[in-house]
């Protein structure tokens, strides 16, 4: 994380009127170790694995039956078509195939080696730059993990009682979040492809216009203080 991003994110969140939430398809622990953020509610597997700043978690367990073709798809692709720089990453649920560092004469191959693979585990494919999302065909995305963070802390009656939600994300799965609060919040894509169709609102294209949109806020709260 950019370090203006960190420090932005760490105003925020001492602010007792800013409710912030690091939102990944990682499992909670992986993203924990990552980040050392005070006062941040921390969202993992998609919102299955929640933990507020107070310590309190919840998670939702998924089907033992889900788990195991989980376990044995990533088993296959780790032994089949991690190859030549591709690499494998297990988010509990649903797994990541990444090729970005495979040689282009190879990639092609790999590519669809690993889509046969998933889909014969029954597992739907999200194509994205470089990767491909294996997700379970479940009733769960980050748009019903969005709603449940929100209900579970404000009340069922959030979409009425919240002033302002700003929901930021750089990758496909973030789509589902911008769907559900689509016409409630400012969502905001981050992508440098041309032509990107989007629930967002608005289209950033860099992490470092992340950190310019947390600092205009920042910069909001304090010139209200100061009025």
């Amino acid at each position: 994380m950019p370090k203006d991003t960190e420090l932005n994110i760490k105003k925020l969140a001492n602010n007792e009127k800013v409710f912030i939430c690091v939102y990944s398809g990682r499992p909670l622990e992986e993203i924990k170790n990552h980040l050392k953020l005070p006062n941040v509610t921390y969202a993992g597997c998609h919102g299955l694995e929640v933990e507020y700043p107070n310590g309190k978690k919840f998670m939702i367990e998924m089907p033992e039956e889900l788990l195991n073709k989980h376990k044995q798809l990533v088993e296959e692709l780790k032994e089949k078509v991690v190859l030549h720089g591709a690499w494998v990453e297990d988010k509990k649920i649903s797994v990541t195939y990444r090729y970005k560092g495979v040689n282009d004469k190879l990639k092609a191959k790999l590519v669809e080696d690993a889509k046969s693979i998933i889909k014969t585990h029954g597992f739907q494919i999200i194509e994205t730059p470089y990767a491909l999302e294996g997700k379970p065909r479940v009733n769960w995305d980050k748009g019903v993990g969005t709603n449940m963070i929100l209900e579970k802390h404000f009340g069922e009656d959030w979409r009425n009682t919240l002033k302002k939600i700003i929901y930021i994300g750089d990758d496909t799965t973030d789509e589902d979040a911008m769907k559900q609060l689509f016409g409630i919040a400012k969502t905001f894509r981050v992508s440098e492809l041309p032509n990107l169709k989007t629930y967002g609102n608005f289209q950033l294209k860099t992490p470092d216009d992340v950190s310019y949109v947390l600092k205009w806020l920042q910069s909001n709260y304090e010139k209200k203080k100061k009025n």
